[in-house]
Parts: C-alpha cells; structure tokens; sequence
C-alpha cells in the first residue's frame, strides 16, 4: 500500500482551533500531518515537500524558518490563523478547498490518497452513528412552506438524517437556514466540512459547495459540478449520496424544474424509496408530477402525510 503524502504544519505561536480542524481535514482525505512550533527547525522531517505557516503571532521572527524552509525549496502555504478561527459555514469551506487544492494542483476535488481509498466510498455505514435512513428532501418553488410542515411532524429523535436540497441563489442561505429551523423538532444547519452526522439532523445543502460524507461519519466538501443546471443540484446531491452510501431515499416537494428527475431515478433504481408531495398541495408540481408519470413515487401526499409515511417506514 502506497505511504500516505505528509504535509507539515508549523504552528507561528499558540496552536489555534484552526490548525487543528485543518489537520483532522487533511488526515481524512489521505494525508498525515507533522506539526511542530517555530523554533523547532532542527526537528523537521527533511522528505516533507509541503509546509503550513499557520500565523498567530505577527510579532515572532520566523526569518530563520522561512530561510531554512526556502533552501530546501519546498511549498509553503501561508494561514492567518486569527482570520480562519473565524470562519463559519461556506467560508470555512472555501477556505479548507482552498488550502488543499494548493496542497496539490493536480486534484481539482478534495485531495484523495490511495492509501486511504476507502474515505469516500460506498461503504460509508452510518449505522453505527445511530442513522438508519438518509433522506434527501428535494425542493424548489414553494419548498420553504412545504419542509417547515413536514420537518414539524417529527420527535426529533428519530434515527434520520435529512439532506434538504433547496433551490435558492447564495445570499439566501442565511435566511433559508433561520427559517427551515422555525420547524421546532428538527435541527436545520448548513452542512459545513467536519460537522458530525447525527440522528434527528437536516443539513441544508449549500450552494456553492457539494458535499461528501466520510467513513468517520463526518461532513467533506469538494467542487461543485461547473455545468450543473440549478444551485444547489438536486441530481448531482443524489449522485454523491449514492457514491457514498449503500442506498439513500427521496422525498420531492413544491417545484417547477427538471433538475431532480435523474436524481429520483438514480435512487430509484438502486433500492431506495421515492415519494411525492401531492399536486393539490404543492405551489408547483412539475418535480413531483413527472416522478409520477414515471411510475417512481411509492407514496403520494402532503407534507404532513409524507412524514407520517417515513415515520411507519422506520417501524415497519
């Protein structure tokens, strides 16, 4: 089995909570990580070809590393750690793509090693974190109203994780999240990379990222799709849940679009559960409409009916 890639990461004064989700990151996607302080040149591992300054203590002198790393003509990768520390949600995930893709020029996604193949694999089992199902909500015009009345309907201890799929331009990512959690059962939170997956959850989808789930049951984020139709894409989110998990259900809302239709497909023909919210009840039913032409929807009904079917699905 081929080593794993080492990346060095030099702390430049107190070690920051920043440094630290970035190593659990990199270790995820295939790399090991040697940390050292500052003032332990002497200590570096000479066959590291990559270093992370990790910048807390502008008053330090580091012109003996920086010379000493510069000789040895390796790449170094600059991190203001008081900047990143305050990163949240899509901007900490721009910043995580951002370091790695310069890590390696060559990955366009998140780095993959061969010596770690199995981090995004099929064989992902969220079982043993408590989750017996995965649904992805698909939603678009008139989604909103439609998710509040379902996610209302549960406990909030049910063994679930809900992937909401929703239709909407960046700058309402905010105010989707604020509003999807007035549901008050189900706890609603942008998906952002390291996030634990846990029962009774429901990650909304960003838009400027797709996501990944590791082995370790934990959230990754890699490119989005440059040709995809909608942001976010209902059938590229299927098509990575599916790449990542045995089988996925799917449960399609209010919306006028086509994007959604191969993704229904795709979790169709591999086993999972597809359902539909009726057409009297939706704003619009274009989604949903043609996953009944299609013969795919195992259920038909309103939001609230659509939550009771997955609840007795679980008994069942």
């Amino acid at each position: 089995m081929p080593e794993q890639p080492i990346v060095g990461l030099i702390h430049i004064g107190e070690h920051q909570p920043s440094a630290q989700f970035l190593t659990k990151q990199l270790e995820s996607t295939g790399y090991s990580v040697k940390q050292y302080d500052s003032d332990e040149i002497a200590a570096m591992d000479l066959s590291i070809q990559t270093f992370i300054l990790n910048l807390f203590d502008n008053d330090l002198n580091i012109d003996e590393l920086i010379h000493h790393l510069n000789e040895r003509e390796v790449k170094i990768i600059f991190n203001d750690a008081r900047i990143s520390n305050e990163l949240v949600g899509w901007n900490k995930n721009r910043w995580l793509r951002h370091v790695l893709h310069k890590i390696d020029q060559s990955h366009e996604l998140l780095p993959e090693s061969a010596g770690n193949a199995d981090v995004n694999s099929s064989s992902v089992d969220l079982s043993q974190h408590g989750i017996q199902a995965v649904w992805i909500l698909a939603a678009s015009i008139g989604g909103p109203e439609s998710l509040l009345k379902f996610l209302s309907e549960f406990e909030g201890d049910e063994p679930l994780l809900f992937l909401i799929v929703q239709h909407m331009d960046s700058e309402f990512v905010s105010m989707m999240e604020k509003q999807l959690n007035k549901n008050g059962q189900i706890g609603v939170k942008l998906g952002q990379a390291g996030d634990d997956l846990l029962p009774g959850q429901a990650i909304l989808v960003p838009v400027d990222e797709d996501l990944i789930i590791h082995a370790n049951g934990t959230l990754g984020v890699k490119n989005i799709n440059p040709n995809r139709m909608t942001t976010p894409c209902i059938d590229d989110v299927c098509f990575d849940m599916l790449e990542n998990l045995n089988k996925v259900n799917m449960a399609v809302f209010s919306g006028m679009a086509s994007d959604g239709i191969v993704g229904a497909t795709n979790v169709f023909e591999n086993g999972g559960k597809v359902i539909t919210q009726s057409a009297e009840s939706c704003v619009v039913s274009a989604i949903a409409e043609e996953i009944r032409v299609l013969n795919m929807s195992l259920f038909d009904g309103e939001p609230a009916a659509m939550a009771q079917y997955i609840k007795e699905s679980l008994i069942a």
